[in-house]
Formats: structure tokens, C-alpha cells, sequence
């Protein structure tokens, strides 16, 4: 419970961070943002699927800009521009894995997530496995939701190199596999679609969400728990001493 507290420490301390200089939003943007898909027409289609890679720097980052732009309109009544809109600490939070080296293969035995491979997230990090329950699984159960527009069956995920039956791929494998979180997230897409919904209960509903996602992978992935614990704890000392 303290590690899960302690890494939410991290994120809201991030989305904290890039609310409060609002002013500077153009200079806040993720690594490769501008250059990742921003919509889904930017993917391969097979039989009427859109296939996305999230083992692919930018077309992970892909898949949190068009969830941007797809939940914007209902963040709109908070501020201008989609700039509260709560979503942000999750690509901002992944643009700092990327550029300090935290999705590369831990140990440099391979090329992946380093220079010249710098946009492969590799299995074997344990903050891309924990990422991908932050991302392929929100974007997912934002398709269920009927956010995105578009049918349920419309979206599949490549699985990795390995480890394949610890993800889940589409919305019925991740309902299948990991139906608490999905459900999580569906009930904050489907809180944020009122017009009654208000910032602070959006902030509870994400907050469930986001938790629920953490704890359950976590769990999935103790086996490869990095040397990051120091890390994570000195990091979120230092954000609360910030905002005391």
C-alpha cells in the first residue's frame, strides 16, 4: 500500500505540475508527440481492425494523444485548450520513462529502447509493463464507452515477444482477463460523458481507476520488480515537500 501511495505521489505530482503552468502547456507536450498517430486512420487496418503496436514508443504515445483529443470536449467547461483535462499525467508520466531509459531491456543484452532502437518499449522493463495497464487498457474501455466512436471489435493490440498471456489485446480480452479494471475505467468514462459531472468527483473516479490498475499490476509483475524502490520514495518525498 505504501508503494502504490507512493507512486501515485509521482503521478499527481506530475499532472499537479502541468496544471499549475498551464501558462507554458505548448512547452509541456510528451517526447514525440507531435510526430505519434493522432488518429486512428493513422494506423494499419486489417479486415476493418485497426492493429496499434504499444510496444512502440510513438504509437503508445499515439494512443494517449487520440484519447486526448477524443475526451477533450467534455473537459472543455473546466479550461480552455484541453489543459485540465485529468488524462494528461498519464502520457506525461510515460514521456519521462521513455527519456530517462526506464522502458528499455534492463540490462542493455538487446537493442530495445536504446539508441539505435531508441522507440522500442521492451517487455522486460518493468515500467512498460506497468504502463501498459495505464494505457492499452484505459484506451480500451474508452472504446467500450463509446468515446472514441467506433465499435468495440474495431481495436487490437499486438501482443510482445513474450509473456503474451499477461496482457490482454482488445475489449473482450481485457474484460475477460482484467474485468475489474476495465470496469474502473468505464465508470470514470461514464461519469465524465454527464453533464453533471464536476472536477473533484472526476478526480475520485480516476483516482479508483488509476489505483486499481497499479495494485493489479504490481501483483501480475513482482517476479521483475526493478531496483527503483529508493527511487520512486525519494522522488515522492521530494513532491510532497513541494506542494507542502
Amino acid at each position: 500500500m505504501a508503494f502504490l501511495t507512493c507512486w501515485a505521489c509521482v503521478l499527481v505530482g506530475c499532472l499537479s505540475a502541468s496544471l499549475k503552468r498551464a501558462s507554458d502547456f505548448s512547452d509541456l507536450y510528451p517526447p514525440l508527440w507531435k510526430e505519434s498517430p493522432g488518429q486512428l486512420s493513422d494506423y494499419p487496418v486489417e479486415n476493418g481492425t485497426y492493429i496499434i503496436n504499444p510496444w512502440v514508443f510513438s504509437e503508445k504515445m499515439g494512443v494517449y494523444k487520440i484519447l486526448l483529443n477524443k475526451t477533450a470536449t467534455y473537459f472543455a467547461k473546466f479550461a480552455p485548450g484541453n489543459e485540465q483535462n485529468l488524462l494528461w499525467g498519464l502520457p506525461l508520466q510515460h514521456g519521462w520513462q521513455y527519456t530517462s531509459g526506464r522502458l528499455a531491456y534492463p540490462s542493455q543484452r538487446t537493442d530495445c529502447g536504446y539508441e539505435s532502437d531508441h522507440l522500442c518499449v521492451s517487455v522486460d522493463s518493468w515500467w512498460a509493463d506497468l504502463n501498459y495497464f495505464l494505457s492499452v487498457i484505459p484506451f480500451l474501455a474508452a472504446v467500450d464507452s463509446g468515446v472514441l466512436g467506433i465499435s468495440s471489435d474495431q481495436i487490437r493490440f499486438l501482443p510482445p515477444p513474450k509473456d503474451q498471456t499477461r496482457f490482454c489485446y482488445d475489449v473482450s480480452g481485457c474484460h475477460s482477463s482484467f474485468s475489474e479494471i476495465m470496469n474502473k475505467w468505464i465508470d470514470f468514462y461514464q461519469y465524465m460523458k454527464l453533464p453533471t459531472s464536476n472536477f473533484d468527483d472526476l478526480l475520485k473516479y480516476l483516482w479508483d481507476a488509476h489505483t486499481i490498475s497499479l495494485k493489479t499490476s504490481v501483483k501480475s509483475f513482482e517476479d521483475r520488480t526493478p531496483f527503483c524502490w529508493v527511487a520512486l520514495l525519494a522522488k515522492c518525498i521530494n513532491l510532497q515537500v513541494h506542494f507542502l
